[in-house]
């Protein structure tokens, strides 16, 4: 077993004795702090616990000393213990960082346990940060919060919750909603990079001015407000490092903004933190552009020179074939080094034909095709043929076109719409939106939609290990 691999299993053992250890402490315990724990000399270590445990990079000397003497092992520097009460600059989050051992537990994780997956995280950081902070700095709002979305999706808008939060900053639905985000069968622009990272500005905006505190707004938009505001009455102090002392935060909550600064650190000096051999993603420049009318996303990218899949890489709010039918403004993310002119080619694509009116029924437990024909007035026969299905086996929550008088006469319309509704992308490259079922795996969806496992977790940016919940959305790419 290599170093790295030790090192990571020490990491993650430590990691889980210390979530518990604190959760002991929290509760009002008397247990002395691991990094008070005297050393051999006889003086306590300050270092906390996994500083103790790993010889980290920058703890150990570069050379030796020129006067011969042994090397000695430096303790990191003494930091302040609380957070000041004035506003702290703009660009940075907090003027001086908590000495709490819980930071530097996660900064050991990441850098041992999660070294790979952090790594990926750093890389893919690069794409949207310097517009996220340019957004952040705008809004006259600390910079810093801009590493938020390190930990909560890992900087990819395509990010799934098994909770149902989405996107860059994984709004829920409630939450996007409120804050100006359209979520629907064809669009949820909580996967916008753009229109999110707005909201997320305004939500976190409406947080601290609640709170007067963002070690507060933090934990609420890990928690929510209602709970925040619960633990701050029961606790009667508005002091997160108080509070978490205490039960009145969930464990999560608990370790939410430690994990929030640790990773926030490394990503300002990786290299200290032994990520040296980061190949960043090249950063993405985007301006908006308006529609008006509904567009196929085929054509929207024949338009800007681009394959379906490269739109929809600047584009991952659009989950059907075809922009919204019923939304008179919809806003499209175009790189920053097209032509000017693309707003006038944009508004001369001809309209998608998508018809509003067709409906798409939703399978509900109890029902049949021939139920469903005998409501709406179709035989099993035109459900069959307009869906092209293999089977007369229904899925709950699964959608089928039905069939109308006009889409009868003209058949090719209908059976278009279906199966459309199965291949997102309408052709080659493209994705469909799967939500996970009771009995879902991976190899299953691989096998049921013909495609590989690989594929799959590329697609997602998921990894192998990821366990699949019950109403998870998942792309799977198709042919």
């Amino acid at each position: 077993m290599g170093i790295r691999q030790s090192r990571a299993l020490l990491a993650m053992g430590a990691a889980a004795m210390l979530l518990f250890s604190s959760c002991a402490s929290g509760a009002g315990g008397a247990n002395p702090s691991p990094s008070s724990a005297p050393t051999a000399s006889g003086k306590k270590d300050s270092r906390p616990l996994l500083s103790r445990i790993f010889f980290l990079k920058h703890d150990l000397p570069t050379s030796p000393s020129s006067s011969g003497k042994a090397p000695e092992l430096k303790a990191a520097p003494p930091v302040a213990t609380r957070i000041p009460a004035e506003s702290p600059p703009k660009s940075e989050l907090f003027a001086n960082v908590p000495d709490d051992p819980s930071i530097q537990l996660y900064i050991d994780f990441f850098q041992y346990a999660e070294h790979r997956q952090f790594k990926k995280w750093l890389e893919r950081s690069r794409e949207f940060l310097p517009s996220i902070r340019e957004t952040f700095r705008e809004a006259g709002l600390p910079e810093d919060l801009s590493y938020l979305s390190l930990i909560e999706s890992g900087f990819s808008s395509r990010a799934y919750s098994h909770s149902g939060a989405a996107g860059l900053w994984q709004f829920m639905r409630g939450t996007g909603v409120k804050y100006g985000l359209r979520v629907n069968w064809w669009i949820d622009q909580r996967r916008d990079p753009v229109l999110a990272t707005r909201s997320a500005v305004l939500y976190l905006k409406d947080l601290h001015e609640e709170f007067n505190s963002w070690a507060l707004a933090l934990a609420a938009y890990n928690a929510g407000e209602g709970r925040v505001a619960n633990a701050v009455a029961r606790t009667g102090t508005k002091n997160y490092w108080k509070i978490r002392q205490t039960r009145a935060f969930s464990r999560e909550t608990r370790n939410y903004v430690p994990k929030f600064i640790a990773a926030m650190m490394i990503a300002k000096n990786p290299e200290k933190y032994g990520f040296t051999d980061l190949d960043y993603h090249s950063p993405v420049l985007l301006r908006q552009e308006v529609l008006h009318h509904s567009v196929e996303i085929r054509r929207l990218s024949q338009a800007m020179n681009m394959s379906v899949p490269e739109f929809l890489a600047y584009n991952p709010q659009f989950i059907r074939w075809a922009t919204p039918p019923r939304l008179k403004d919809v806003s499209v993310n175009v790189p920053a080094s097209l032509p000017s002119d693309l707003a006038t080619r944009l508004a001369s694509i001809p309209v998608s034909g998508v018809n509003p009116d067709v409906p798409v029924y939703r399978v509900e437990s109890g029902d049949s095709l021939w139920s469903i024909g005998h409501r709406f007035h179709v035989s099993v026969a035109e459900l069959i043929d307009v869906n092209r299905l293999n089977s007369r086996r229904l899925k709950l929550r699964q959608k089928l076109v039905i069939p109308t008088k006009s889409s009868r006469a003209k058949p090719s319309a209908a059976k278009k719409l279906a199966r459309n509704m199965r291949h997102a992308a309408n052709g080659a490259g493209g994705w469909l939106d799967h939500r996970v079922r009771p009995g879902d795996s991976l190899s299953r969806l691989a096998h049921h939609y013909r495609t590989s496992i690989r594929q799959i977790l590329a697609l997602n940016h998921i990894s192998p290990r990821r366990t699949l919940h019950v109403g998870d959305h998942i792309m799977i790419p198709v042919r």
